[in-house]
């Protein structure tokens, strides 16, 4: 962070940080990062909405992050793009990239094409051997929801990658494969793909921001950390904003009162809720908001498969709900009569006529209407774990845990458990080799429709 006046506010969440010296944290997701580019691979960075991955692929374009993780300059060509720049459809994104590419390598680029298509790409990229080309994609699932990105063009950026050592470096709110088409999940291209995910801070590095930026703009803010944590969590986005407000009942006073502190708590409180408003009502599944609502009244949620996906994201730190503004909010709503989930039949009402159905009181299953009753005990605890988590990715751990208990983590394989989904869908699917209810998300797990 670069050195300011005490006057001025250094404390920054309105949209991406620009200057390295403002960037903290994410050691180690630079360092998954740029290790797999020393091996030519390609990453793909998940994380929540305000996460900070469009700060991340900017800090990670400055000589600054080369020179700390020992990335040359000689070796690498970083161009970062944005869908929202005009790319329209593949000709446009050709033309941006080499557009990029020409303002950093003037020589890679003899004459811009009008139309632009892979093969000035690729004669652009002999011309720039043997420096090989990363490139940054931001907001990907833009280009990938878009009816002008074919299967087709997928298959030329995986060429360039086969080819030409192009290594590809996405940003997405969701996993790669789930905000992909179903002809482009089963595409090579994805294929060359890690997962990188970003969440909160860890405690180290929430204390290496909260102790720098308190030096360096001379203010009080680290003494204040414990309760800007329960504001923010260790979420980044949140984080900056509860400091923005502490530091302006600072600078207000000339000292942080009781009073200055509450006013900045209310400030944070109101700025924060149409963000936390947003992210309960499009961006959590049923069974996370089921995982916050029994934290928020301090219940045990321990082996729930979506406490851990909420860990992942940022939304549970340490056992709670990362902020005490989400968490009165969610006591709010339930105290004000709102739905917060969706309500589940407990008895069949009529014939269910398609779909998966489980009595929760006497553990009768129906499919299409008709009663099953050929399961085995793992067949139906299966069954059961996928049905309550209706519509959510269940992954290898949860499905293990819920079947066979914790104990068995480290025991069951994965060829284990799809011989178990395999036996299930015998005696559910109407026709099993075409799944209808049970989904198999490739790599990650299995859903089940409701």
């Amino acid at each position: 962070m670069s050195t300011k006046s005490a006057v001025e506010n250094p404390y920054y969440y309105g949209g991406h940080l620009s200057d390295p010296a403002d960037f903290y944290g994410r050691e180690e997701q630079l360092q998954d990062v740029l290790e797999r580019l020393h091996k030519r691979g390609s990453t793909s960075l998940v994380g929540e909405r305000k996460s900070g991955k469009t700060s991340l692929l900017y800090y990670m374009v400055t000589d600054t992050a080369h020179r700390l993780y020992g990335v040359g300059s000689e070796d690498l060509v970083f161009v970062y793009m944005h869908p929202g720049l005009q790319i329209g459809g593949p000709a446009g994104f050709f033309r941006g990239l080499l557009q990029k590419l020409a303002e950093q390598v003037p020589s890679a680029i003899v004459d811009m094409p009008e139309e632009a298509d892979e093969k000035e790409v690729e004669a652009a990229l002999k011309r720039l051997a043997p420096r090989r080309l990363v490139l940054l994609l931001d907001e990907f699932q833009d280009i990938t929801s878009r009816g002008g990105f074919s299967s087709d063009f997928f298959r030329i950026l995986r060429g360039l990658a086969d080819t030409y050592d192009v290594c590809f470096i996405t940003a997405t709110a969701e996993e790669l494969r789930d905000c992909c088409p179903d002809e482009l999940v089963s595409s090579p291209f994805i294929n060359i793909f890690a997962t990188v995910r970003l969440g909160s801070w860890t405690e180290g590095e929430f204390d290496q921001f909260m102790s720098e930026t308190s030096r360096r703009s001379r203010s009080p803010m680290f003494a204040c950390k414990d309760e800007i944590q329960r504001l923010g969590g260790r979420f980044p986005f949140f984080v900056q904003m509860a400091c923005h407000f502490y530091f302006d009942a600072w600078r207000r006073h000339k000292e942080l009162t009781t009073q200055g502190r509450i006013a900045a708590q209310h400030c944070f409180t109101d700025e924060a809720m149409p963000y936390l408003e947003r992210a309960w009502g499009r961006h959590l599944t049923a069974a996370e908001k089921a995982t916050l609502i029994s934290l928020a009244h301090d219940r045990e949620c321990t082996g729930q498969p979506a406490l851990r996906t909420l860990e992942q994201k940022g939304y549970v730190l340490d056992g709670h709900v990362f902020s005490s503004a989400l968490n009165d909010l969610i006591l709010r709503k339930e105290s004000s009569g709102e739905k917060l989930l969706p309500e589940l039949s407990t008895s069949p009402q009529g014939p269910v006529p398609k779909g998966i159905w489980m009595d929760r009181t006497s553990g009768d299953v129906w499919v299409d209407g008709k009663r099953i009753h050929d399961l085995t005990r793992l067949e139906y605890k299966l069954l059961r774990y996928l049905y309550e988590n209706a519509n959510c990715l269940c992954d290898k751990y949860g499905l293990v845990e819920a079947v066979w208990s914790s104990d068995y983590i480290d025991k069951v394989d994965d060829p284990r458990i799809a011989k178990l989904v395999s036996r299930l869908r015998e005696d559910v699917e109407p026709d099993p080799k075409n799944s209808r209810y049970i989904l198999t998300v490739h790599g990650r797990g299995y859903r089940l429709v409701s």
